[in-house]
């Protein structure tokens, strides 16, 4: 009877047996740890599905909070915009929220809800920055002198006087002066207005002549 070849019929066993012997070691802890080796491949192929999905996820929720914020825009006004804007945030991805916290506020402004409009633009400033933030500061201080806090809106605007850059200096300055006159602080107002009155600006007569009411009382 011919004798069987233990490698015959046994691909592991014959591919073993052509691998020096300094190798089988790492052949043995392979396979040892097979199972423990598949689940990690396993576990990175789910993870980088599931990061894939979310992403698929995220994308179509943008879209659909996009698409319903236009409909809002488009059918609504007044406090029924409000009230659906609201309701758009609190589901929304976070990409979309500055969109409608800045519709929020002029909503908000529209209907003379100023104590609102100043919250909605306070959380936009905290949900951006660089160019957009300072206009959601700047839309807070004003919604602050309507709703009858001009103190607190000078003091947001005498920060932002000292850190924006040369473009805003017009706009901030004209806010700061028109606070700083209704929270009875002249000096501050005063100030503002000689800084306007050093640039080109299309009211010059208006401010110097701000600037001499205020320098006579």
């Amino acid at each position: 009877m011919a004798q069987t070849n233990p490698t015959e019929n046994n691909p592991i066993g014959e591919f073993e047996s052509r691998v020096p012997d300094s190798m089988h070691p790492a052949l043995e802890t392979a396979y040892k740890y097979r199972k423990s080796i598949a689940l990690g491949v396993g576990a990175i192929l789910v993870c980088t599905l599931a990061y894939v999905g979310w992403g698929a996820y995220s994308s179509r929720a943008e879209d659909k909070a996009q698409a319903a914020l236009g409909d809002i825009l488009l059918e609504k006004t007044g406090q029924d915009r409000i009230t659906a804007l609201e309701g758009l945030l609190a589901s929304a991805p976070d990409s979309v929220k500055p969109a409608l916290l800045l519709e929020l506020a002029e909503a908000s402004m529209t209907a003379e809800a100023f104590d609102k409009a100043a919250g909605y633009w306070d959380s936009l400033a905290g949900e951006t920055d660089d160019d957009l933030k300072i206009v959601a500061r700047m839309g807070r201080a004003k919604c602050l002198v309507l709703a009858g806090k001009p103190a607190d809106a000078v003091t947001i605007l005498t920060d932002l006087q000292g850190t924006v850059g040369e473009e805003y200096t017009v706009p901030v300055n004209r806010q700061l002066a028109v606070a700083a006159e209704a929270a009875g602080d002249k000096a501050q107002a005063l100030a503002a207005y000689k800084v306007l009155a050093e640039k080109q600006v299309a009211d010059k007569p208006f401010v110097d002549f701000k600037i001499a009411q205020l320098e006579a009382q």
